[in-house]
């Protein structure tokens, strides 16, 4: 509720000014659990913000996977989307799973389409920071067994991600 979002914004408020003092950004993500888990919550937090130093980073993993609806959030959030992960719910993450299944939190990989997502990022001028992103089990591991087999596995996903921008 705004109450709550208020009291955690005057929690931020130190961390906020040293943000403006050293022209950064303070992206806080969109997590399952925590009070930014839905997508009313997210648009009141949107419409909450007031410095230019404070936005989401958004992880679309933890939303409905419904690439309209992500798409209408990242409008609403505008120039208040610091961050974004390319990263979907596929089969999720907190269990061990074939890797196959696994990967399917990549871009271009499980059923999420990412077109008019990116359609937004683009209708919005986003120009931040994207991170093409998945959990792999357990925690901490490659997503993948070889450098060579990651850098092909994200560069794969980079393509994907190109191949579904508007031009």
């Amino acid at each position: 509720d705004s109450a709550r979002a208020a009291d955690e914004q005057c929690r931020l408020h130190e961390q906020i000014v040293e943000a403006e003092k050293h022209d950064i950004k303070i992206g806080i993500e969109n997590h399952s659990g925590s009070l930014l888990a839905t997508p009313d919550a997210l648009r009141y937090f949107a419409d909450f913000i007031e410095s230019r130093h404070l936005g989401l980073a958004m992880a679309p993993y933890h939303l409905p996977q419904e690439p309209e609806l992500i798409a209408d959030l990242i409008e609403h959030f505008g120039h208040k989307l610091v961050f974004f992960q390319a990263w979907q719910h596929g089969q999720g993450c907190m269990e061990k799973l074939p890797k196959e299944q696994e990967l399917l939190q990549m871009p271009g990989r499980g059923p999420l389409d990412f077109k008019p997502i990116l359609a937004s990022l683009a209708r919005i001028g986003y120009q931040g920071w994207t991170e093409i992103f998945m959990h792999p089990v357990p925690r901490g591991i490659p997503i993948l067994p070889t450098t060579a087999r990651v850098t092909q596995e994200i560069n794969r996903a980079r393509a994907y991600l190109a191949s579904e921008s508007v031009p």
